[in-house]
Protein backbone atom coordinates (compact mmCIF):
# COMPACT_ATOMS: atom_id res chain seq x y z
CA UNK A 1 0.00 0.00 0.00
CA UNK A 2 2.86 2.35 0.84
CA UNK A 3 4.39 1.69 -2.59
CA UNK A 4 1.19 2.88 -4.33
CA UNK A 5 1.01 5.93 -2.06
CA UNK A 6 4.61 6.90 -2.85
CA UNK A 7 4.08 6.34 -6.56
CA UNK A 8 1.10 8.68 -6.84
CA UNK A 9 2.57 11.29 -4.49
CA UNK A 10 5.71 11.43 -6.66
CA UNK A 11 3.66 11.40 -9.86
CA UNK A 12 1.37 14.33 -9.04
CA UNK A 13 3.86 16.43 -7.09
CA UNK A 14 6.58 15.81 -9.69
CA UNK A 15 4.26 16.79 -12.54
CA UNK A 16 3.25 20.05 -10.85
CA UNK A 17 6.87 20.89 -9.97
CA UNK A 18 8.01 20.14 -13.51
CA UNK A 19 5.29 22.39 -14.92
CA UNK A 20 6.28 25.22 -12.61
CA UNK A 21 9.88 24.90 -13.83
CA UNK A 22 9.13 24.76 -17.55
CA UNK A 23 5.98 26.82 -18.00
CA UNK A 24 7.92 29.98 -18.85
CA UNK A 25 10.66 28.20 -20.78
CA UNK A 26 8.85 25.61 -22.90
CA UNK A 27 6.59 27.45 -25.35
CA UNK A 28 3.59 27.29 -25.05
CA UNK A 29 2.78 24.65 -22.39
CA UNK A 30 -0.16 24.59 -19.99
CA UNK A 31 -0.60 22.16 -17.10
CA UNK A 32 -2.66 19.93 -19.40
CA UNK A 33 0.24 19.59 -21.85
CA UNK A 34 2.75 18.84 -19.09
CA UNK A 35 0.43 16.29 -17.49
CA UNK A 36 -0.23 14.52 -20.78
CA UNK A 37 3.50 14.24 -21.53
CA UNK A 38 4.46 12.99 -18.06
CA UNK A 39 1.58 10.55 -17.67
CA UNK A 40 2.10 9.05 -21.13
CA UNK A 41 5.84 8.63 -20.62
CA UNK A 42 5.41 7.12 -17.15
CA UNK A 43 2.72 4.78 -18.45
CA UNK A 44 4.99 3.59 -21.26
CA UNK A 45 7.89 3.09 -18.85
CA UNK A 46 5.75 0.97 -16.52
CA UNK A 47 4.29 -0.91 -19.48
CA UNK A 48 7.82 -1.66 -20.67
CA UNK A 49 8.72 -3.23 -17.33
CA UNK A 50 5.42 -5.13 -17.03
CA UNK A 51 5.61 -6.61 -20.54
CA UNK A 52 9.20 -7.79 -20.18
CA UNK A 53 8.53 -9.26 -16.73
CA UNK A 54 5.35 -11.15 -17.65
CA UNK A 55 6.12 -12.23 -21.22
CA UNK A 56 9.93 -12.41 -21.34
CA UNK A 57 10.79 -13.36 -17.74
CA UNK A 58 12.52 -10.01 -17.29
CA UNK A 59 15.29 -8.28 -19.19
CA UNK A 60 18.29 -6.11 -18.40
CA UNK A 61 16.10 -3.52 -16.67
CA UNK A 62 14.87 -6.10 -14.16
CA UNK A 63 18.38 -7.51 -13.76
CA UNK A 64 19.63 -3.99 -13.01
CA UNK A 65 16.87 -3.57 -10.44
CA UNK A 66 17.56 -6.89 -8.71
CA UNK A 67 21.29 -6.16 -8.45
CA UNK A 68 20.60 -2.62 -7.27
CA UNK A 69 18.95 -3.88 -4.08
CA UNK A 70 22.23 -5.29 -2.79
CA UNK A 71 24.04 -2.18 -4.00
CA UNK A 72 21.74 -0.01 -1.89
CA UNK A 73 22.93 -1.87 1.20
CA UNK A 74 26.55 -1.36 0.16
CA UNK A 75 25.83 2.33 -0.45
CA UNK A 76 24.58 2.75 3.10
CA UNK A 77 27.27 0.67 4.80
CA UNK A 78 30.37 1.14 2.62
CA UNK A 79 29.98 4.20 0.34
CA UNK A 80 33.61 4.11 -0.84
CA UNK A 81 33.26 0.47 -1.88
CA UNK A 82 30.02 1.38 -3.63
CA UNK A 83 31.90 3.79 -5.92
CA UNK A 84 34.93 1.57 -6.60
CA UNK A 85 34.01 0.66 -10.21
CA UNK A 86 33.97 4.30 -11.25
CA UNK A 87 37.61 4.71 -10.28
CA UNK A 88 40.00 4.31 -13.27
CA UNK A 89 42.21 2.20 -10.99
CA UNK A 90 39.58 -0.54 -11.02
CA UNK A 91 39.69 -0.79 -14.83
CA UNK A 92 43.49 -0.61 -14.89
CA UNK A 93 43.74 -3.52 -12.46
CA UNK A 94 41.15 -5.53 -14.39
CA UNK A 95 43.19 -5.20 -17.61
CA UNK A 96 46.68 -5.59 -16.22
CA UNK A 97 47.40 -1.85 -16.34
CA UNK A 98 47.12 -1.58 -20.13
CA UNK A 99 45.90 1.96 -20.77
CA UNK A 100 43.84 1.55 -23.96
CA UNK A 101 42.37 -1.78 -22.84
CA UNK A 102 41.48 -0.21 -19.50
CA UNK A 103 39.70 2.66 -21.29
CA UNK A 104 37.68 0.25 -23.44
CA UNK A 105 36.87 -1.86 -20.37
CA UNK A 106 35.65 1.28 -18.59
CA UNK A 107 33.38 2.57 -21.37
CA UNK A 108 32.06 -0.92 -22.19
CA UNK A 109 30.99 -1.51 -18.58
CA UNK A 110 30.04 2.01 -17.56
CA UNK A 111 26.41 1.75 -18.71
CA UNK A 112 25.78 -1.29 -16.52
CA UNK A 113 27.54 0.23 -13.51
CA UNK A 114 25.74 3.51 -13.93
CA UNK A 115 22.28 1.97 -14.23
CA UNK A 116 22.72 -0.35 -11.23
CA UNK A 117 24.30 2.30 -9.01
CA UNK A 118 21.73 4.87 -10.11
CA UNK A 119 18.89 2.53 -9.20
CA UNK A 120 20.57 1.91 -5.84
CA UNK A 121 20.18 5.63 -5.12
CA UNK A 122 16.58 5.65 -6.37
CA UNK A 123 15.80 2.69 -4.08
CA UNK A 124 16.31 5.03 -1.12
CA UNK A 125 13.34 7.08 -2.36
CA UNK A 126 11.18 4.28 -3.76
CA UNK A 127 11.44 1.69 -1.01
CA UNK A 128 13.02 -0.68 -3.58
CA UNK A 129 9.94 -0.68 -5.80
CA UNK A 130 10.61 -1.17 -9.53
CA UNK A 131 7.71 0.91 -10.84
CA UNK A 132 8.41 3.82 -8.51
CA UNK A 133 12.00 3.69 -9.77
CA UNK A 134 10.60 3.92 -13.30
CA UNK A 135 8.65 7.03 -12.33
CA UNK A 136 11.72 8.70 -10.81
CA UNK A 137 13.84 7.70 -13.82
CA UNK A 138 11.31 9.36 -16.16
CA UNK A 139 11.55 12.65 -14.28
CA UNK A 140 15.35 12.52 -14.49
CA UNK A 141 15.42 11.85 -18.24
CA UNK A 142 12.40 13.82 -19.46
CA UNK A 143 14.54 16.95 -20.01
CA UNK A 144 15.76 15.22 -23.20
CA UNK A 145 12.49 15.37 -25.16
CA UNK A 146 11.53 18.65 -23.47
CA UNK A 147 14.74 20.34 -24.65
CA UNK A 148 14.25 18.87 -28.12
CA UNK A 149 10.77 20.34 -28.31
CA UNK A 150 11.99 23.67 -26.94
CA UNK A 151 14.67 23.81 -29.64
CA UNK A 152 12.20 22.98 -32.41
CA UNK A 153 9.63 25.45 -31.03
CA UNK A 154 12.20 28.25 -31.10
CA UNK A 155 13.33 27.52 -34.64
CA UNK A 156 9.93 26.55 -36.07
CA UNK A 157 7.14 28.17 -33.99
CA UNK A 158 4.48 27.44 -36.60
CA UNK A 159 5.15 23.70 -36.27
CA UNK A 160 4.68 23.36 -32.52
CA UNK A 161 1.54 21.23 -32.90
CA UNK A 162 3.14 18.73 -35.25
CA UNK A 163 6.37 18.55 -33.25
CA UNK A 164 4.44 18.18 -29.97
CA UNK A 165 2.85 14.99 -31.26
CA UNK A 166 6.00 13.62 -32.89
CA UNK A 167 8.37 14.27 -29.99
CA UNK A 168 6.13 13.15 -27.12
CA UNK A 169 3.47 10.78 -28.43
CA UNK A 170 4.78 8.28 -30.98
CA UNK A 171 3.98 5.13 -28.94
CA UNK A 172 6.84 2.88 -30.06
CA UNK A 173 9.53 5.56 -29.66
CA UNK A 174 8.28 6.65 -26.23
CA UNK A 175 8.06 2.98 -25.21
CA UNK A 176 11.70 2.20 -26.01
CA UNK A 177 12.93 5.53 -24.59
CA UNK A 178 11.03 5.13 -21.30
CA UNK A 179 12.33 1.84 -19.96
CA UNK A 180 15.20 1.94 -17.50
CA UNK A 181 17.66 1.59 -20.36
CA UNK A 182 20.38 3.62 -22.02
CA UNK A 183 18.08 4.99 -24.76
CA UNK A 184 16.47 7.58 -22.46
CA UNK A 185 19.91 8.77 -21.37
CA UNK A 186 21.24 8.80 -24.92
CA UNK A 187 18.36 10.98 -26.09
CA UNK A 188 19.11 13.39 -23.25
CA UNK A 189 22.82 13.55 -24.08
CA UNK A 190 22.27 13.94 -27.84
CA UNK A 191 19.79 16.75 -27.30
CA UNK A 192 22.20 18.45 -24.87
CA UNK A 193 24.81 18.52 -27.64
CA UNK A 194 22.35 19.74 -30.31
CA UNK A 195 20.64 22.35 -28.12
CA UNK A 196 23.83 23.84 -26.72
CA UNK A 197 25.58 23.51 -30.07
CA UNK A 198 22.99 25.81 -31.62
CA UNK A 199 23.68 28.48 -29.02
CA UNK A 200 27.45 27.99 -29.06
CA UNK A 201 27.75 28.21 -32.86
CA UNK A 202 25.94 31.56 -32.86
CA UNK A 203 27.39 33.09 -29.71
CA UNK A 204 30.01 31.01 -27.87
CA UNK A 205 29.62 30.91 -24.10
CA UNK A 206 31.02 28.78 -21.33
CA UNK A 207 27.61 27.51 -20.19
CA UNK A 208 26.84 26.16 -23.66
CA UNK A 209 30.35 24.71 -23.82
CA UNK A 210 29.68 22.83 -20.58
CA UNK A 211 26.38 21.57 -22.01
CA UNK A 212 28.12 20.24 -25.12
CA UNK A 213 30.84 18.62 -23.00
CA UNK A 214 28.26 17.02 -20.71
CA UNK A 215 26.41 15.53 -23.67
CA UNK A 216 29.64 14.38 -25.30
CA UNK A 217 30.90 12.73 -22.10
CA UNK A 218 27.57 11.06 -21.44
CA UNK A 219 27.43 9.54 -24.93
CA UNK A 220 31.07 8.48 -24.72
CA UNK A 221 30.50 6.61 -21.46
CA UNK A 222 27.03 5.20 -22.15
CA UNK A 223 27.38 4.15 -25.81
CA UNK A 224 30.42 5.55 -27.59
CA UNK A 225 29.47 3.88 -30.90
CA UNK A 226 26.51 6.25 -31.22
CA UNK A 227 28.81 9.18 -30.53
CA UNK A 228 31.20 8.14 -33.31
CA UNK A 229 28.27 8.09 -35.75
CA UNK A 230 27.04 11.48 -34.51
CA UNK A 231 30.35 13.37 -34.79
CA UNK A 232 30.49 13.90 -38.62
CA UNK A 233 26.95 15.25 -38.77
CA UNK A 234 27.45 17.27 -35.60
CA UNK A 235 30.52 18.99 -37.05
CA UNK A 236 28.47 19.84 -40.16
CA UNK A 237 25.71 21.13 -37.88
CA UNK A 238 28.03 23.44 -35.93
CA UNK A 239 29.64 24.82 -39.09
CA UNK A 240 26.28 25.35 -40.79
CA UNK A 241 24.80 27.07 -37.74
CA UNK A 242 27.84 29.31 -37.38
CA UNK A 243 27.82 30.33 -41.04
CA UNK A 244 24.01 30.43 -41.23
CA UNK A 245 24.08 27.97 -44.11
CA UNK A 246 20.67 26.39 -44.67
CA UNK A 247 21.65 23.95 -47.42
CA UNK A 248 23.32 20.58 -46.70
CA UNK A 249 26.57 21.84 -48.28
CA UNK A 250 28.86 21.14 -45.32
CA UNK A 251 27.08 17.89 -44.45
CA UNK A 252 27.58 16.65 -48.00
CA UNK A 253 31.28 17.50 -47.97
CA UNK A 254 31.96 15.93 -44.60
CA UNK A 255 30.09 12.70 -45.31
CA UNK A 256 31.54 12.41 -48.81
CA UNK A 257 35.04 12.74 -47.35
CA UNK A 258 34.22 10.18 -44.64
CA UNK A 259 32.85 7.69 -47.17
CA UNK A 260 35.90 8.11 -49.43
CA UNK A 261 38.36 7.61 -46.55
CA UNK A 262 36.43 4.59 -45.23
CA UNK A 263 36.10 3.08 -48.72
CA UNK A 264 39.78 3.52 -49.54
CA UNK A 265 40.76 1.90 -46.26
CA UNK A 266 38.95 -1.28 -47.35
CA UNK A 267 41.67 -1.81 -49.97
CA UNK A 268 44.40 -1.82 -47.31
CA UNK A 269 45.58 -4.93 -45.42
CA UNK A 270 42.88 -6.08 -42.93
CA UNK A 271 44.78 -4.78 -39.90
CA UNK A 272 44.65 -1.21 -41.27
CA UNK A 273 41.03 -1.18 -42.47
CA UNK A 274 38.65 1.20 -40.69
CA UNK A 275 36.00 -1.52 -40.87
CA UNK A 276 37.74 -3.52 -38.13
CA UNK A 277 35.61 -2.23 -35.21
CA UNK A 278 32.45 -2.83 -37.25
CA UNK A 279 33.42 -6.42 -38.00
CA UNK A 280 34.35 -6.99 -34.38
CA UNK A 281 31.01 -5.58 -33.15
CA UNK A 282 29.10 -7.83 -35.55
CA UNK A 283 30.97 -10.92 -34.39
CA UNK A 284 30.26 -10.00 -30.77
CA UNK A 285 26.53 -9.92 -31.52
CA UNK A 286 26.78 -13.23 -33.38
CA UNK A 287 27.99 -14.86 -30.15
CA UNK A 288 24.83 -13.84 -28.32
CA UNK A 289 21.65 -15.91 -28.19
CA UNK A 290 18.15 -14.65 -29.02
CA UNK A 291 14.68 -16.05 -29.67
CA UNK A 292 14.50 -14.50 -33.15
CA UNK A 293 17.38 -13.73 -35.49
CA UNK A 294 17.51 -12.09 -38.91
CA UNK A 295 19.71 -13.38 -41.69
CA UNK A 296 22.93 -11.37 -41.78
CA UNK A 297 26.12 -12.43 -43.52
CA UNK A 298 29.45 -11.99 -41.76
CA UNK A 299 31.44 -8.93 -42.75
CA UNK A 300 34.81 -9.73 -44.28
CA UNK A 301 37.78 -7.45 -44.97
CA UNK A 302 37.50 -5.67 -48.31
CA UNK A 303 34.84 -3.63 -50.15
CA UNK A 304 32.98 -6.56 -51.76
CA UNK A 305 31.67 -7.88 -48.44
CA UNK A 306 30.32 -4.48 -47.36
CA UNK A 307 28.52 -3.96 -50.66
CA UNK A 308 27.09 -7.47 -50.51
CA UNK A 309 25.77 -7.11 -46.94
CA UNK A 310 24.38 -3.57 -47.45
CA UNK A 311 20.93 -4.69 -48.76
CA UNK A 312 20.58 -7.03 -45.76
CA UNK A 313 21.61 -4.24 -43.39
CA UNK A 314 19.09 -1.76 -44.81
CA UNK A 315 16.27 -4.32 -44.88
CA UNK A 316 16.91 -5.51 -41.30
CA UNK A 317 17.15 -2.06 -39.74
CA UNK A 318 14.72 0.01 -41.82
CA UNK A 319 12.13 -2.38 -43.30
CA UNK A 320 11.72 -5.21 -40.82
CA UNK A 321 9.83 -6.68 -39.17
CA UNK A 322 7.47 -7.08 -42.12
CA UNK A 323 3.76 -7.12 -41.19
CA UNK A 324 3.57 -10.90 -41.63
CA UNK A 325 6.57 -11.44 -39.33
CA UNK A 326 4.81 -10.17 -36.21
CA UNK A 327 4.95 -13.19 -33.88
CA UNK A 328 4.06 -11.18 -30.78
CA UNK A 329 2.69 -7.79 -29.77
CA UNK A 330 6.05 -6.00 -29.79
CA UNK A 331 6.96 -7.23 -33.27
CA UNK A 332 3.52 -6.30 -34.58
CA UNK A 333 3.86 -2.78 -33.18
CA UNK A 334 7.35 -2.54 -34.66
CA UNK A 335 5.97 -3.44 -38.09
CA UNK A 336 3.49 -0.54 -37.77
CA UNK A 337 6.45 1.67 -36.90
CA UNK A 338 8.11 0.63 -40.16
CA UNK A 339 4.95 1.43 -42.13
CA UNK A 340 4.87 4.87 -40.48
CA UNK A 341 8.46 5.45 -41.61
CA UNK A 342 7.73 4.28 -45.16
CA UNK A 343 4.65 6.50 -45.30
CA UNK A 344 6.83 9.41 -44.25
CA UNK A 345 9.30 8.69 -47.06
CA UNK A 346 6.48 8.50 -49.62
CA UNK A 347 4.93 11.73 -48.33
CA UNK A 348 8.32 13.45 -48.39
CA UNK A 349 8.99 12.42 -52.00
CA UNK A 350 5.53 12.96 -53.46
CA UNK A 351 3.92 15.57 -51.24
CA UNK A 352 4.00 19.31 -51.98
CA UNK A 353 6.82 20.77 -49.88
CA UNK A 354 8.49 24.18 -50.20
CA UNK A 355 12.26 23.87 -49.94
CA UNK A 356 12.39 26.21 -46.95
CA UNK A 357 10.43 23.67 -44.89
CA UNK A 358 13.52 21.49 -44.45
CA UNK A 359 16.30 23.99 -45.24
CA UNK A 360 17.82 24.08 -41.77
CA UNK A 361 20.95 22.49 -40.18
CA UNK A 362 18.82 20.77 -37.53
CA UNK A 363 16.90 18.82 -40.14
CA UNK A 364 20.06 17.92 -42.07
CA UNK A 365 21.58 16.62 -38.84
CA UNK A 366 18.47 14.55 -38.20
CA UNK A 367 18.64 13.09 -41.70
CA UNK A 368 22.34 12.27 -41.82
CA UNK A 369 22.55 10.93 -38.28
CA UNK A 370 19.35 8.91 -38.63
CA UNK A 371 20.40 7.24 -41.88
CA UNK A 372 23.96 6.59 -40.63
CA UNK A 373 22.73 4.98 -37.41
CA UNK A 374 20.23 2.81 -39.28
CA UNK A 375 23.03 1.50 -41.51
CA UNK A 376 25.38 0.89 -38.58
CA UNK A 377 22.71 -1.05 -36.69
CA UNK A 378 21.83 -3.06 -39.80
CA UNK A 379 25.45 -4.06 -40.37
CA UNK A 380 26.08 -5.23 -36.81
CA UNK A 381 22.86 -6.39 -35.09
CA UNK A 382 20.94 -9.52 -36.18
CA UNK A 383 18.30 -9.52 -33.41
CA UNK A 384 14.98 -7.73 -34.12
CA UNK A 385 14.37 -6.83 -30.46
CA UNK A 386 17.72 -5.08 -30.18
CA UNK A 387 17.32 -3.40 -33.58
CA UNK A 388 14.00 -1.71 -32.78
CA UNK A 389 15.37 -0.44 -29.46
CA UNK A 390 18.66 0.80 -30.87
CA UNK A 391 17.00 2.57 -33.80
CA UNK A 392 14.36 4.38 -31.71
CA UNK A 393 16.25 7.69 -31.47
CA UNK A 394 17.29 7.58 -35.13
CA UNK A 395 13.66 6.87 -36.05
CA UNK A 396 12.50 9.91 -34.09
CA UNK A 397 14.95 12.13 -35.96
CA UNK A 398 13.98 10.75 -39.36
CA UNK A 399 10.28 11.16 -38.59
CA UNK A 400 10.83 14.78 -37.54
CA UNK A 401 12.61 15.38 -40.84
CA UNK A 402 10.13 13.53 -43.08
CA UNK A 403 6.98 15.08 -41.59
CA UNK A 404 8.33 18.63 -41.36
CA UNK A 405 6.22 19.92 -44.27
CA UNK A 406 2.49 20.29 -44.89
CA UNK A 407 1.75 23.87 -43.76
CA UNK A 408 -2.02 23.15 -43.72
CA UNK A 409 -1.63 20.34 -41.18
CA UNK A 410 0.79 22.44 -39.15
CA UNK A 411 -1.73 25.26 -38.82
CA UNK A 412 -4.54 22.90 -37.83
CA UNK A 413 -2.48 21.09 -35.17
CA UNK A 414 -1.13 24.36 -33.78
CA UNK A 415 -4.65 25.69 -33.37
CA UNK A 416 -6.11 22.41 -32.09
CA UNK A 417 -3.39 21.61 -29.49
CA UNK A 418 -2.27 25.06 -28.34
CA UNK A 419 -5.24 27.28 -29.37
CA UNK A 420 -2.85 29.42 -31.40
CA UNK A 421 -3.75 31.04 -34.74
Amino acid sequence: MLAYFLFFIYLFSGTILLHIIIRRKIFPFTLYHTTAIVFFKVFMGCLYGWIFLHFYSGDDTWNYFIESKDETGILLRHPLQFMREFSPVHSLRATGYHGWEAFLFYVNHFERWFMIKGLAFLNLLSGKNYYTNVLLFEFLTIPGPLLLFKLLAREFPLRVGMNFLLVFFIPSIVFWCSGIRAEALLLLFIVLMIYNGRQYARKPGWLNGIGILAGFTGMLLIRYQFLVVLIPGYVGYLISMGKKETSPLFFNRIFLAAIIVFGLSLFLPPAYQLSGPLRHAQQSFFLLKGNTRYGLDSLKPGPISFLKVLPQAVANSALRPYPWEGKNLLQSVSSIEVLFLIAGVIYFVLGPRPKHQIAHPIYWLFLYYGVSLFILIGYTVPFPGAIVRYRSIALLMLVLFLYAGNPFLQRKLRKWIFKLH
